[in-house]
């Protein structure tokens, strides 16, 4: 008599002694011993046994992510184009940029979830190549599309997670349920989508991870869903120093919670910096003149760059703002005053030349 073990509803023949895998062939998608889905990539044991072989890159240990020359490939496409990319460990980073700029895929890569083509990188000191599990046991992850199983109840899901993680705190997932008003009754197939992704956070941070990779975690809430939801996650960093890397298109929730930003743009991060940092170094002076403007005013000191059209001027400026200010007061001009910008003025000023909209 065959057994059978099923998985997304197909059944797989096993030996009845010992429960290894029947050989099927290509067409029953499985080989002897190992399903298909987890037969290797091309390359994937080469790729691990150099992994095993180079030292870890100096300071990776000392960082929660640190990417070296990372690269995925699809045939001829390049979704993720050689990053280099340094998370410091406790900061809550966002990841930033349109459609098809490789967010998804650099964080599947941190997880794991899939191979590089070329390049290392290191989560929590470790090869996410070589060590993958243990990257996971330490890292909470919440991709874009759930994959909570639709029978699974939130109890049912409790039960489940706290077998895979040491760390897992029963405490800690019962608080998020009663914040979100989640009942650990109802199954996943009855739940909306914006409850999936409050049962998805709950998941992720019970395990009490030292980092949470979160893609586009606010997707399908309201917002004063999202309020909550944002609420969660600064206080696992607040409560446990977890490091967060956010990807997500509502700018104004990265800015509310990130203290650091990277933009990313065709596979490529193309700026990462502390979030008030760029800011400041982005700062304006708006400036009407009344009468003539100094002759000698782009080599004031402070003043980076001036943008002029007749007597209206935008000075980028650094340094003492206060003093500038008061320097220009001093030509009596119709305004004069601070321009801040925020993050979306900051994306399309840097990563988002063209116009396309994260």
């Amino acid at each position: 008599m065959r057994r059978f073990w099923r998985r997304s509803g197909r059944p797989w023949p096993v030996k009845p002694a010992t429960g290894e895998a029947l050989e099927t062939g290509e067409e029953g998608g499985l080989r002897r011993g190992k399903p298909a889905y987890m037969r290797d990539e091309p390359g994937m044991r080469e790729a691990e046994t150099m992994a095993d072989r180079q030292p870890p890159l100096e300071g990776a240990t000392e960082a929660a992510i640190v990417c070296q020359g990372l690269t995925k490939k699809y045939g001829a496409t390049v979704a993720v184009d050689g990053i280099d990319w340094i998370v410091p460990k406790g900061s809550v980073t966002g990841l930033v940029g349109p459609n098809g700029a490789g967010k998804s895929t650099t964080l599947k890569m941190l997880i794991g979830l899939v191979r590089p083509t070329a390049g290392r990188a290191w989560v929590l000191g470790r090869d996410v190549t070589a060590e993958s599990l243990d990257v996971r046991v330490r890292t909470g992850y919440m991709p874009e599309e759930d994959s909570l199983l639709r029978w699974m109840t939130a109890e049912d899901a409790l039960a489940f997670s706290r077998l895979l993680y040491p760390t897992w705190s029963d405490a800690l997932f019962r608080e998020t349920l009663d914040l979100f008003g989640l009942s650990p009754k109802v199954p996943v197939s009855k739940m909306s989508k914006g409850m999936r992704r409050q049962l998805a956070l709950a998941l992720a941070v019970a395990q009490r991870p030292e980092l949470l990779l979160l893609d586009e975690p606010t997707s399908g809430l309201d917002p004063e869903r999202r309020r909550d939801f944002l609420n969660v996650i600064l206080k696992s960093v607040a409560r446990e120093g977890v490091t967060v890397v956010m990807s997500s298109h509502q700018l104004h929730e990265v800015e509310r919670v990130a203290d650091r930003v990277a933009f990313m743009r065709a596979g490529r991060i193309v700026l990462e910096s502390d979030l008030d940092a760029l800011k400041e170094a982005a700062r304006r002076i708006r400036v009407v003149f009344q009468g003539e403007p100094p002759p000698d005013l782009a080599q004031w000191e402070g003043v980076v760059r001036v943008e002029a059209d007749g007597r209206f001027h935008v000075l980028q400026v650094s340094g003492d703002v206060d003093a500038l200010i008061a320097r220009l007061k001093a030509y009596n001009p119709f305004v004069v005053e601070v321009v801040e910008h925020n993050l979306e003025d900051l994306y399309f000023e840097t990563g988002g030349k063209g116009g396309t909209r994260p």
